[in-house]
């Protein structure tokens, strides 16, 4: 036996006790030892601040709040259920952009550097112009940058930097600070709009299997054999599970771009995962209904119509026997509940702004109050 095996387990550095570490000693590889790498990250850069000699009464209260979104960061971490990513990341955001403000000028400009570089890559959209100027080198984050740096300065050196105020300074920590908000809100956002993507694939998954296991309960050979006969009742909840199968597929595989302002994400799940499934189930009875009433098309076999003449239809659809009948309308059913979210969408746009012009056609102009009403037109032109 070797003489450290009678020694007393060493105890846990002070760091290790924090909150956070337990989950991150249970998920070794997982995402949450990289945000408990950022809060303390966060939490040493905090540290480093507190012990400037010069810091002021608004430092202090920067400070403050710094220490306590830290710890309402580790709250959210560390919750046992339910993580709150929206406010974990806005937290860890607002503490960055706070220690902007204090942190000793040595460490600001590396920082400086990173927030310039990340913004000329991750910002494309009209804000890039309003930061970095029409050249990229004229606007107030390269200038602040510069500045930051002791660069393109006349008589600059190591030796003797630029004379460089107290307001100057808070003015280019005041500029960081927004361009580092840009990207954050840049970033974000397509963090939100990947994870609600994949939170829509994974839950139409669940609910795919779960139509699944329904239609094949209720899916039998009699049921088949006896079609069109056994339409009702269990053909016909057949043929909406068929539909809203077809709208669940739809939304695993579209990426739709969600605009996340606010974080209340329930009612694009809602909407995707109750809303669309109903809206294809509609469609593909609509479309059952149309088949079985020969106004449009009609399935038939090759020896002869299934269910009476199929004069009045436009489109006749020929399969092999009364089993390719069946099939072929739960395909159908399937395609129409794939794009029924966007086919009677369009369909309702273009009633309700039809309608919408006829009603400006009908209704009076509106006019001021205290206007008189225009007199009645004559009925016999002058």
């Amino acid at each position: 036996m070797a003489a450290t095996d009678t020694l007393p387990n060493a105890p846990l550095p002070e760091l290790l006790k924090r909150v956070g570490f337990q989950r991150r000693r249970r998920g070794f590889g997982s995402a949450t030892q990289l945000l408990w790498n950022r809060v303390e990250s966060n939490a040493s850069l905090l540290a480093l601040c507190r012990i400037r000699e010069d810091l002021t009464p608004e430092d202090e209260a920067i400070l403050g709040q710094c220490q306590e979104k830290l710890e309402a960061a580790r709250w959210c971490l560390d919750k046992p259920l339910g993580r709150w990513s929206f406010s974990f990341w806005e937290l860890i955001h607002e503490v960055d952009g706070l220690l902007l403000l204090v942190m000793p000028a040595s460490m600001l400009v590396p920082r400086a550097l990173e927030i310039q570089q990340q913004f000329e890559r991750r910002v494309s959209d009209g804000r890039a112009q309003l930061w970095l100027g029409a050249d990229r080198v004229s606007g107030p984050l390269p200038r602040c940058v510069r500045r930051l740096a002791h660069v393109d300065e006349p008589g600059s050196g190591p030796a003797a930097p630029p004379p460089f105020d107290a307001g100057q300074d808070r003015y280019c920590r005041s500029v960081l600070r927004g361009a580092l908000d840009s990207v954050n809100q840049q970033v974000d956002k397509t963090f939100w709009q990947l994870s609600i993507n994949v939170s829509l694939q994974v839950f139409s998954t669940l609910l795919l299997l779960a139509v699944f296991v329904v239609s094949i309960v209720i899916l039998s050979p009699a049921l088949i054999d006896g079609w069109p006969d056994t339409l009702v009742p269990r053909g016909l909840l057949l043929v909406g599970f068929a539909g809203a199968s077809g709208a669940i597929v739809s939304n695993m595989l579209s990426k739709e771009r969600f605009v996340v302002a606010t974080g209340a994400t329930s009612r694009f799940f809602a909407y995707h995962l109750l809303v669309k499934p109903v809206l294809g189930a509609f469609a593909a009875l609509m479309l059952l209904f149309l088949e079985q009433s020969r106004m449009l098309f009609s399935v038939d076999t090759q020896t002869g119509n299934m269910t009476g003449d199929t004069s009045s239809a436009i489109l006749h659809i020929v399969v092999s026997g009364p089993q390719a009948v069946f099939f072929t309308l739960m395909a159908l059913a399937v395609v129409a509940g794939w794009s029924a979210d966007k086919l009677l969408s369009s369909i309702m746009d273009k009633v309700l702004g039809r309608l919408l012009g006829q009603s400006e056609k009908v209704l009076p102009p509106s006019r001021p109050v205290g206007t008189p009403a225009p007199p009645p037109k004559s009925a016999v032109p002058p």
